[in-house]
């Protein structure tokens, strides 16, 4: 590489080394709240690197960001795009960021490793999707990176924190998009340490318009690029060539019976891992059945949380967590459940092997439930955290009030953010509320983002979940009434594709 190369590449590596320690905040726990509650947005939002520290060619790769495909502390996976009617040859380049680096050293040291990258046609535009993943990565240390090659150019140079231990967050929120309440939702999330985002579905809004996608990557780089994010699919990814656009742009762990029931794609629309002692499962709640796989998801649903409850049983993991886009429950005026058949199988299979929390968006506005089941608070059920506040639009609740299982509702912009210890999940909502909830006052918000819910999930006793852990039941049980499942949930995505 060359001096003059290296020049360019000039990066603020101390706002960077607060970035990686930014990452990695916790939170002190508290009462629950239902109510607006007066405290802070954590200070220092990250920065992203300044324009110089790319080096542009005539194919430049766009649209960084990060998952995992592997284990959460060694690996990362950074999928990114180019334009063009052939793909440039690519590779990830990293290494560690050392105690002591200066900005100059982060930015122009040659890079310990790289990987070759993949490249896969983008669906809708001339452009290609590469991947690559960086394994057996220092786990204690941040890992700096770009992506890119001499024949097309190269990226910025970011820098990804070390996933903790011990206390650690996740932010969750989903129906995004690239209008102005989506940008402002994004900026406070950029100043809100976490050290993963889980986003409900409903990305972009491209509704078969491809160059959305573009925009929303381009938007959302200097978040994606620094912090591990994972996915679901909702019901605005099916426009998107019934779901292909989705599986092509993201970078997801393969199915988790992939070994048994044919091979994953690198876009796996539903999946699992393990952060820590929390077990995750993304499902997409049929929203892209026309695909063909959602025999093989219930499967895939009951077999993997059947082993994470026998896990919980055995004292491996604390929480089991599930997220989709489609809600079980929900208040939001207009939307009662549209498809009973499979909300039905879904809660059975959750309440059966002790799921603690269903974060979920397609609504938009933010309902917390009480410990639930059947739709009865029950201390022993779980949770649904309903996040649809990502800023496509604000909606408003049902006029005869929320149900008895309702423990908080917010109408406005917001995310919910997680803080996990040993035992316990202490959730946090920021909102941010609209002008008015006229039609028209609901286009805006103050901008002015507070605490407006906190509450607490703890780890269930030792006896429920011995109580859970049960063997995974057959496919002649679980498809029983497969023919009103799929039915229904037709119904269902036919409805949302003309209405939402």
């Amino acid at each position: 590489m060359s001096s003059s190369s290296l020049s360019r590449r000039r990066f603020l590596a101390g706002s960077m080394a607060g970035l990686a320690l930014s990452a990695c905040g916790g939170s002190s726990g508290s009462s629950s709240s239902s109510g607006p509650v007066d405290s802070p947005l954590p200070p220092d939002p990250q920065p992203e690197p300044i324009p110089d520290s790319a080096e542009p060619g005539p194919i430049p790769p766009r649209g960084l960001h990060l998952s995992f495909v592997g284990d959460s502390h060694t690996s990362r996976t950074v999928t990114w795009f180019t334009d063009g009617l052939e793909p440039p040859q690519s590779r990830l380049e990293f290494g560690v960021v050392e105690e002591g680096m200066s900005e100059a050293d982060i930015a122009e040291q040659v890079f310990e490793h790289f990987v070759d990258a993949s490249a896969d046609e983008t669906p809708g535009v001339e452009s290609f999707t590469h991947r690559a993943t960086a394994a057996g990565i220092d786990a204690e240390k941040p890992m700096r990176y770009r992506v890119g090659s001499d024949e097309g150019g190269w990226s910025p140079v970011y820098v990804v924190a070390p996933s903790p231990r011990g206390e650690w967050s996740f932010i969750h929120f989903g129906d995004h998009g690239i209008g102005d309440l989506p940008q402002q939702l994004t900026a406070e999330v950029l100043k809100t340490p976490a050290d993963l985002i889980m986003i409900a579905g409903d990305l972009s809004y491209a509704n078969g318009d491809q160059p959305i996608w573009d925009t929303w990557f381009e938007q959302m780089e200097p978040l994606l690029a620094h912090r591990i994010t994972m996915t679901a699919p909702g019901n605005h990814e099916q426009k998107d060539f019934g779901g292909e656009a989705f599986k092509n742009r993201f970078t997801h762990p393969p199915k988790p019976l992939s070994s048994v029931i044919g091979q994953g794609s690198p876009g796996s629309s539903f999946y699992s891992f393990d952060y820590n002692r929390v077990h995750f499962l993304v499902t997409t709640a049929g929203a892209l059945i026309n695909d063909g796989t959602l025999v093989e998801e219930i499967i895939n649903i009951e077999v993997d949380l059947a082993q994470a409850a026998l896990r919980r049983a055995r004292g491996e993991i604390d929480f089991i967590v599930v997220m989709q886009h489609y809600t079980i429950w929900t208040d939001q005026l207009g939307r009662s459940p549209a498809n009973p058949t499979l909300v039905a199988l879904e809660e059975n299979i959750m309440l059966r092997y002790g799921v603690d929390l269903l974060a979920v968006g397609h609504d938009h506005v933010y309902q917390r439930s009480k410990p639930m089941g059947l739709g009865l608070p029950n201390p022993l059920g779980y949770v649904q955290v309903l996040v649809g506040t990502g800023g496509a639009s604000i909606r408003l609740f049902d006029e005869n009030g929320p149900q008895i299982w309702s423990a908080a509702e917010f109408i406005g912009v917001g995310f919910c953010r997680y803080a996990v210890s040993p035992g316990k999940i202490r959730g946090e909502y920021y909102g941010s509320p609209p002008l008015d909830l006229s039609d028209e006052g609901r286009q805006y918000i103050t901008g002015d983002f507070s605490l407006q819910d906190s509450f607490e999930i703890s780890t269930k006793p030792q006896i429920a979940c011995q109580l859970c852990a049960k063997p995974a039941r057959s496919s002649d049980i679980l498809l029983a009434d497969y023919e009103a499942i799929s039915r229904h949930t037709r119904e269902r995505n036919r409805h949302d594709l003309r209405h939402c």
